[in-house]
């Protein structure tokens, strides 16, 4: 059954920006525990069947496993292959056992759930056997590895379907700990010898590391298109590891990875430059520091207006702050009057180039703030500012309109705490509300000058009103709001057209559209070579959507069709090992007649099949030939093609995007920017909708994909909050500092890189940037070398 043939849909989530954490996108829905249930159990089945199918390959092909092992007698290799069906027998009823027992709310304790009790297993192991212990350590941790970037995802949603508190540790029972455990109980209750248990276990699980990230790609994609948190995967290729779980705590881990700088590279706050070039904050050229000349002509808190006779007492706002109280009371007057205004910076124009001003006021301010987390605030804020007012998702004119919002965005992170530990923080969703609307802005004049304007009210609103209570972001944020709706009311009635149109052509089409979805599961998380790509998308898809017309799903001829694309696939992939060479060498000639006469029954004949074949010729010598250390692990094409060292390939980010994406395309040598309005129920579709009147735009994930790789569609950004990703890459960026020390990120050529410049790798902007790859919308932030 597809995946997506049956549907629980939850609750939708609360209005508000997509992607603001984890926690809050889990809180956002819920669904009734039997539904949730029924969607685990068919996990299950998809898992389950994996498992054993790549297990029952794995143990069927392990006649060479003892071959070279003098340890292991004729006996003990007899006794093994005679007992390879109770294996795989064994292993699909302890994969069944563990998941009822989960499901049933029974965790899993422990290292493994068979401990050996015996006290004639403690006993110094041998050098064999030492060895062979220390193999199947490294496969495990390869296993791990290879499962790491999709099971983040996968953990999330399957805690959210149990209902588990956040404050638990993932116990997921699609996880390679239960699937280690299943075959080491396997093992261990059928071969009591361990030079016979550790080695077929260390066979099996070396078999699961190539094919355990397709699984969970598919497990992943059958529970967000039932809406199980769709856009998980966007906010964690956005979140640093360093994130804590709880924005709580956010804060204080600033604090620290800031103290924990070098000294030298410290001194960005008395705005050394060479400093801030190697921590990476943007100093505009002042001659001098405008806010220090202003900081010592600001008159002290409440003493600018005298009280008048017989007036009723005035209490001065910022008195509340305490020792504080005079640095808001300055910014307040900054907010209102910028210092900057009347002291350009040398050799920029403040009103093209936006300045970050923080580092500026730190340097005024700071020794009038009298703790470390005050402080530590200002610099937070300040790198915030360095990434936001230089992300090439928006507009360079439009990044602007972030510099009115600076002096009260500080005021905000100086005198709440909850600024940094609550994500729906009114400030903090104006700030990523705005953002939001502004992509894409540039592209349609209409709308550049009803944002701008609309933009430059609310913040002029806000620097003219805000003194203390966070309800004017609140009302700044339902102004925002009332232009958005608007705007999102006529995108949604220029797109009906073309929704409409995908729809009907979906539901004609539904057989063809099945296949695609089952393609894109077989396929996935692997790197195709373009010319088999190009076969399975087109020939096969064609014979694969025939044979479903005319049979069903269930019909002989399909199912063996579908079989034959599964050994294809795993016919070119690199064969280590005599026993899977002898299976590829019995399997090439029925397999070749059979993708003949698949051609055959679509027409095509001749030399497109023969050139198709000669290829796949060239790919199976290359499959069997000895490995000589040259070649690419598989996969490395892929991950060198996305950039950032991300993992997967540009097929699969295509096939899972959410609804909010953003991306460019070339039309004509003009870039445009449209963001996904919609996504057919099979996935056959995606709309695409522009700023302007006529930039909508349809595309199947297959052509989308092809123009991603050809350079003429690029992605923007996924639909993860500015903020979200100011903060991620900001930590990584004070964390890689820390670690590198001044000495060497002085002479390092890349020190400046900002956390602005590291962010621009996590986006494409061709418009902006010329860049025409298409890596996924940020990724983990890397460290630079």
């Amino acid at each position: 059954m597809s995946p997506i043939a049956s549907t629980v849909t939850p609750t939708p989530p609360a209005p508000g920006p997509a992607g603001g954490g984890v926690a809050a996108a889990a809180a956002a829905s819920r669904i009734e525990t039997t539904a949730a249930h029924a969607l685990l159990r068919d996990c299950f089945a998809a898992f389950h069947a994996d498992a054993c199918g790549l297990a029952k390959l794995s143990i069927e092909t392990s006649n060479d496993l003892f071959e070279m092992d003098s340890l292991v007698t004729m006996e003990q290799t007899f006794a093994f292959k005679s007992r390879r069906r109770d294996w795989l027998a064994r292993f699909d009823a302890t994969l069944r056992e563990r998941f009822e027992a989960r499901i049933a709310g029974q965790r899993r304790k422990g290292r493994r759930p068979d401990a050996e009790q015996s006290l004639g297993t403690l006993r110094v192991l041998s050098d064999t056997d030492a060895r062979k212990q220390s193999a199947l350590g490294d496969v495990t941790r390869r296993l791990l590895d290879a499962a790491r970037p999709e099971q983040e995802a996968l953990d999330h949603r399957v805690a959210f379907l149990l209902d588990d508190p956040p404050s638990l540790e993932a116990d997921n029972p699609f996880s390679p700990a239960y699937l280690l455990d299943a075959i080491g109980m396997t093992s261990r209750a059928l071969y009591e010898d361990p030079r016979i248990w550790r080695t077929v276990m260390e066979r099996v699980v070396s078999d699961f590391v190539i094919a355990i990230a397709k699984t969970y790609v598919k497990l992943n994609r059958m529970l967000a298109e039932r809406g199980i948190l769709p856009e998980i995967g966007a906010v964690l290729r956005a979140r640093s590891e360093l994130r804590p779980a709880d924005d709580g705590q956010l804060l204080p881990l600033f604090n620290r990875l800031l103290n924990e700088v070098h000294p030298s590279l410290q001194a960005w706050r008395s705005l050394d430059r060479s400093a801030a070039t190697a921590a990476s904050y943007h100093l505009a050229p002042f001659a001098s520091n405008p806010y220090a000349a202003a900081a010592a002509a600001t008159p002290a808190a409440g003493a600018d207006t005298p009280q008048k006779p017989g007036e009723f007492p005035r209490v001065d706002a910022m008195m509340a702050c305490g020792a504080l109280a005079g640095v808001l009371h300055t910014l307040d007057g900054w907010q209102r009057a910028d210092p900057l205004a009347d002291h350009g910076p040398t050799g920029i124009d403040a009103s093209v180039t936006p300045v970050n001003r923080i580092p500026w006021i730190h340097a005024a301010l700071a020794g009038r703030i009298p703790d470390a987390t005050g402080r530590s605030s200002v610099d937070v804020v300040g790198f915030l500012f360095d990434y936001i007012i230089r992300d090439v998702a928006i507009p360079p004119r439009l990044r602007l309109a972030f510099d009115g919002l600076q002096v009260p965005i500080l005021k905000v992170a100086l005198s709440d705490p909850g600024f940094f530990a609550a994500k729906r923080h009114p400030a903090r969703r104006l700030v990523n509300e705005l953002a939001e609307a502004a992509i894409g802005a540039a592209d349609d004049a209409a709308y550049d000058r009803a944002f701008h304007k609309t933009a430059t009210a609310i913040i002029a609103s806000i620097r003219a009103e805000f003194v203390l209570d966070t309800r004017v972001f609140d009302r700044a944020c339902r102004t925002l709001k009332e232009f958005t709706d608007e705007r999102l009311a006529e995108v949604a009635a220029r797109a009906a057209p073309h929704v409409e149109r995908a729809t009907a052509q979906e539901s004609r089409d539904t057989d063809r559209s099945q296949v695609r979805a089952l393609i894109r599961d077989k396929v996935a998380a692997a790197e195709i070579p373009p010319d088999v790509r190009a076969f399975v998308d087109t020939v096969w898809a064609d014979y694969l959507t025939q044979l479903r017309q005319t049979e069903g799903p269930a019909g002989h001829g399909f199912v063996a069709a579908v079989a034959t694309l599964d050994d294809m696939l795993w016919s070119i992939t690199l064969k280590a090992r005599s026993g899977q060479k002898a299976k590829l060498s019995r399997m090439i000639p029925g397999l070749v007649r059979a993708l003949r006469a698949g051609g055959a029954a679509v027409q095509v004949t001749g030399e497109p099949i023969k050139r198709f074949l000669d290829v796949l010729y060239e790919l199976h010598i290359a499959a069997i030939r000895p490995y000589d250390g040259n070649r690419p692990e598989p996969g490395a094409k892929a991950a060198a093609a996305l950039g950032n060292g991300a993992k997967g390939n540009v097929h699969d980010l295509i096939a899972d995007l959410v609804l909010g994406t953003w991306f460019a395309f070339d039309r004509g040598g003009t870039w445009i920017h449209a963001r996904l309005h919609w996504v057919s129920p099979l996935r056959a579709a995606y709309v695409f909708c522009g700023r302007g009147s006529a930039d909508v735009l349809t595309f199947t994930p297959e052509v989308l994909a092809a123009e991603t790789r050809a350079g003429r569609a690029a992605l923007v950004t996924e639909p993860v909050p500015l903020f979200e990703r100011a903060v991620s890459v900001t930590l990584e960026f004070l964390a890689s500092q820390r670690a590198r020390g001044a000495p060497e990120a002085s002479r390092d050529g890349d020190a400046g890189a900002s956390p602005a410049r590291e962010s621009s790798s996590a986006h494409s902007d061709p418009a902006q940037s010329g860049n025409s790859a298409a890596p996924p919308a940020q990724p983990r932030p890397a460290i630079p070398a």
